[in-house]
């Protein structure tokens, strides 16, 4: 049989297709290999890379001209792979996974021949090697959950192939592509989970991980911030806070990257991996089994969160309307909560729960409320734009030691009051930040 197209190129694609049970569901593990390159010619306009199972590639060496039949890119190929230790490779992705006493089952192969989805203006052919991981040791079924999603595993329903994935068609390929969590299928992965006794078998030599292997219980500080009036702050910069030779946009677009840079490098520089932005603020954990010092980690906090006061008050001092300020919310809390999948192999990324976060997040809101009426109490005749941190009683009972509490030294104590927001109520210890021209 003749080819449509003679490859540029010949490569052995050696695939590990690893299939999860996740209480009584099957599922596909994919990975997401490479973004699209820069500057290809004919490349798709939606600017995706394509899901595949974790692979080992290696290219053929062509000789003199490129097959040009199936016969001979056949011999061509099944020749070249007698030269390479593929079951050895395959030992060694699965190591570097995390995953150790593999038992591994070949499966059936097949040739290709397509345009190259990361040089799509190239056709190359592709020997698929397909092996399915059966067996492992269970110590290592927590790096197949990836609760923490560090690894980037997707995980494909295989008993709901159809509806959880859709077709698109693609110009630069000439026919229709299967996308799935907003990316497309490799072709060979569409062509093996196309056919049913294909997956079927796939779906049989499953490894059920236990569901509590897809997060972690945790317990731990938990840290809510968020930033009072910043969008009315960045409108004010927009309108009024620009010159002959800066754009009013550049400077609020240069504000807005600097907090959400100040942001990220705080949780960086504290060490918590545990967290969730959204804007102007995030909701980050610190569990105990890290940072067994709660006094030890709230000054480490206060002390990162300081210097983004100090960068906002860099900001403030350019806004004359005192009204148009921008403020700042801290609320500490301690409790026990959980992180990663929470909904297990559907999860779209790591995501906290628990009661103890929602009732930070009440805390932040009741702080948030309590702040505007400004009517009686600790926050009563209390500028609007200001920097408040509220502590809950759970996380205050744990800050006493022998040398005293937690570092408070730029914050002014207002008193203890309760925080309402939603179906919650809570207590907690009230405190005004002290900028070096006085209180805000």
């Amino acid at each position: 049989m003749a080819l449509t197209a003679a490859p540029s190129s010949v490569w052995i694609i050696s695939t590990l297709e690893i299939a999860v049970g996740w209480r009584g569901e099957q599922h596909l593990m994919l990975i997401h290999p490479s973004y699209p390159l820069a500057g290809q010619p004919n490349s798709p306009t939606h600017d995706e890379g394509y899901w595949a199972p974790p692979f080992v590639a290696y290219p053929v060496h062509i000789d003199y001209s490129p097959p040009t039949t199936a016969g001979s890119l056949l011999r061509l190929a099944t020749e070249a792979a007698k030269s390479v230790d593929i079951e050895g490779g395959l030992h060694h992705l699965a190591y570097q996974m995390g995953l150790r006493d593999i038992h591994l089952k070949q499966r059936s192969a097949f040739l290709e021949l397509k345009v190259s989805p990361r040089s799509p203006s190239l056709v190359k052919a592709y020997y698929i090697l397909r092996h399915g991981l059966v067996g492992v040791d269970t110590s290592s079924y927590r790096n197949l959950a990836d609760p923490e999603q560090r690894r980037g595993y997707v995980f494909l329903p295989l008993g709901q192939y159809q509806s959880a994935t859709h077709l698109r068609h693609s110009e630069e390929h000439g026919r229709s592509e299967r996308w799935f969590l907003g990316k497309p299928l490799m072709s060979n992965v569409e062509h093996v989970l196309g056919d049913d006794m294909r997956r079927l078998a796939i779906s049989e030599e499953s490894i059920d991980v236990d569901a509590n292997l897809f997060n972690r219980e945790e317990r731990g500080i938990l840290c809510v911030v968020d930033l009072a009036g910043y969008g009315t702050a960045l409108r004010y910069a927009l309108d009024h806070m620009h010159t002959f030779s800066t754009a009013a946009a550049s400077a609020q677009d240069d504000f807005r990257r600097q907090v959400a840079h100040e942001l990220h490098t705080m949780l960086g520089d504290i060490g918590s991996t545990q967290a969730q932005f959204a804007g102007d603020g995030f909701v980050a954990a610190f569990p105990e089994r890290v940072f067994p010092d709660a006094a030890e980690l709230t000054a480490k906090i206060l002390t990162r969160w300081e210097r983004l006061i100090d960068l906002v008050e860099q900001l403030n001092g350019a806004i004359r309307d005192p009204e148009k300020r921008v403020g700042t919310r801290l609320v500490l809390h301690h409790g026990a909560y959980t992180y990663g999948r929470i909904a297990g192999t559907r999860s779209f990324a790591a995501a906290f729960d628990g009661a103890a976060v929602i009732e930070a997040v009440r805390l932040e809101q009741g702080l948030a409320a309590a702040s505007k009426e400004r009517g009686t109490g600790v926050f009563s005749s209390l500028p609007q734009r200001l920097h408040l941190l509220a502590v809950s009683a759970d996380l205050e009972a744990r800050l006493k030691t022998p040398e005293g509490e937690a570092p408070f030294d730029r914050w002014s104590a207002l008193g203890r009051t309760e925080l309402t927001a939603k179906e919650y109520d809570g207590e907690a210890l009230i405190f005004r930040f002290m900028t070096p021209d006085g209180e805000r």
